[in-house]
């Protein structure tokens, strides 16, 4: 009897932790990818990996549209750009000759992920994974948010100003102070993203478009021309005598005067202008300056006095020319990677995504096609992974429950063998088959609400224990956790005790119905 109590009780066991660890593993697992990348991301059509998307115009209709589809919770705006960051310099020793050591100074690069966001970004999950510092304030353009693992790698702690660079024409250098570093156990991710301003990813990406006036001196010519940032698509420029093609205007002399350019984008339909940016540059001449009257160094460039980004002066023969700048403001922040989509609940998932594919995709929208991009498709490995747990506890739970209705069948058999006379008593007593069949099966229920007891009482513990204390660890670059997971749901502690008691139950109907077998005369003489 012992041993049928003890199988249902590890039955229970076995099934309830089995249950409590993949809910665990499927909770915290989806969370962590959430948390990084939301469960749908709209991005430009063709577009590869979100992190490669192409960017969109931020201003698109479908915004309000989308947030009002049942299940939304929110749209984040974000934007992805690769750089480069500098480790701090630090000493290593190598071997010489294998005889003496030598100490060498070196920086370490390492490559990341950049994801700009702004105001409106959730940052629910980064401040429960924060373990120094402070979360970035989107409207700051030099703070960076790191993960422990980044920041271990190139010797960086917190307050710390880093290095970046990232590439357009040329590799370029910007600083940043490290202001919080975070950690989920999600190594994939972890070693991967550094979290930065919206503003400066679409910079460093020349979203949208940008113009500023430059002076060009080249081949005994004076030339003020437009430096173009992003995108030179549909574009015409207004030097103040009517939209044209031309990106310089060359002069003569350089006197006191402004030079203003607007830039006008074509409409689709090819007709309609809009004015998207202007700039200007300011001359404080002496006199009227040509070629001739600017010094040149040996290398015959003009000798430059100031060199800035909105003031530069050049050295004449009768004094300083002066150029103020004034840059244009640009369409960068219009620009963006993709709209982040949230969930009210995870399991909204497939409403959700019909919806939003029913709405968006093949509908061209202000000359935009657009993709729904799902984190099951970006991340398809791991959700894999996290389906075919179910099927490991289906096949778990069944052997389990077959494991018990064979120990607690076997010990009805038992017991039934052992009172063969008290069978046949009762029956010359004058007992039926149905009545004597519900004692045994009295009993029988006993025996299993005890292991149900037992069981449930240890599962509960070890849940307990491995939440509070998580006395189990695993490798979190092979599992993404550093420690096993346990969700204790009451839905499937109830489930898991009803259907083992139903099933049981349900099973020992065979083995009783050996005591319709058992002749009263016989029994009587059985020893």
């Amino acid at each position: 009897m012992r041993i049928s109590i003890i199988s249902i009780a590890l039955a229970i066991l076995v099934n309830s932790l089995t249950l409590a660890i993949v809910a665990g593993f499927q909770q915290e697992i989806k969370a962590k990818i959430i948390g990084f990348n939301a469960p749908f991301f709209i991005s430009k059509a063709g577009s590869g990996h979100i992190f490669e998307a192409e960017p969109i115009d931020r201003r698109i209709p479908f915004i309000q549209e989308s947030q009002q589809i049942k299940g939304v919770s929110s749209l984040q705006a974000v934007a992805f750009k690769p750089a480069m960051l500098q480790s701090q310099i630090f000493s290593d020793t190598i071997k010489v000759l294998q005889t003496k050591d030598s100490v060498i100074q070196r920086q370490d690069i390492f490559g990341v992920m950049f994801k700009g966001v702004d105001q409106h970004y959730n940052f629910d999950f980064l401040r429960q994974n924060l373990l120094e510092g402070r979360l970035i304030n989107p409207l700051q353009q030099d703070e960076i948010l790191l993960s422990k693992s980044i920041a271990q790698q190139l010797n960086y702690k917190l307050n710390d100003l880093i290095s970046v660079y990232y590439v357009k024409n040329q590799p370029i250098l910007k600083k940043m102070k490290v202001v919080g570093i975070y950690q989920t156990g999600f190594a994939e991710y972890d070693q991967k993203l550094a979290f930065v301003s919206l503003q400066v990813v679409q910079q460093m990406n020349d979203f949208g478009t940008r113009i500023s006036l430059r002076p060009i001196i080249e081949k005994q010519k004076l030339t003020i021309a437009i430096d173009l940032q992003g995108s030179s698509e549909r574009l015409l420029f207004d030097w103040g005598q009517g939209p044209e093609i031309y990106t310089a205007y060359q002069i003569p002399v350089f006197k006191d005067t402004t030079y203003v350019v607007n830039a006008l984008k074509m409409e689709n339909q090819g007709s309609l202008l809009e004015n998207i940016d202007r700039a200007s540059v300011k001359i404080d001449a002496p006199r009227p300056i040509s070629y001739q009257d600017l010094v040149l160094d040996e290398t015959g460039s003009p000798v430059v006095l100031i060199d800035g980004t909105t003031h530069q002066a050049l050295q004449t023969k009768y004094g300083p020319l002066h150029f103020y700048f004034s840059d244009g403001l640009g369409t960068t922040e219009q620009f963006i990677s993709g709209f982040e989509v949230n969930l009210k609940n995870f399991a909204a998932f497939e409403e959700v995504q019909k919806a939003l594919k029913n709405k968006l995709e093949m509908r061209p929208i202000n000359g935009h096609l657009l993709q729904v991009n799902s984190i099951k498709d970006v991340e398809a490995d791991l959700f894999a992974w996290l389906s075919f747990l179910d099927v490991n506890v289906l096949i778990i739970v069944i052997l389990m429950l077959l494991i018990g209705i064979i120990n607690v069948g076997s010990a009805l058999l038992v017991l039934i063998v052992l009172r063969t006379q008290f069978i046949g008593l009762l029956k010359a007593l004058g007992a039926n088959n149905r009545s004597i069949r519900i004692i045994f099966l009295y009993q029988a229920s006993y025996l299993i609400l005890r292991g149900l007891v037992i069981g449930n009482l240890f599962s509960v513990l070890l849940i307990w224990i491995q939440q509070q204390f998580q006395v189990f660890t695993l490798n979190p670059e092979v599992y993404y956790l550093e420690a096993v997971p346990v969700a204790f749901s009451w839905l499937h502690f109830i489930s898991i005790n009803v259907l083992t008691f139903i099933v049981c139950m349900v099973a020992l109907l065979l083995p009783s119905r050996v005591v319709s077998r058992i002749s009263p005369i016989k029994a009587l003489r059985f020893q």
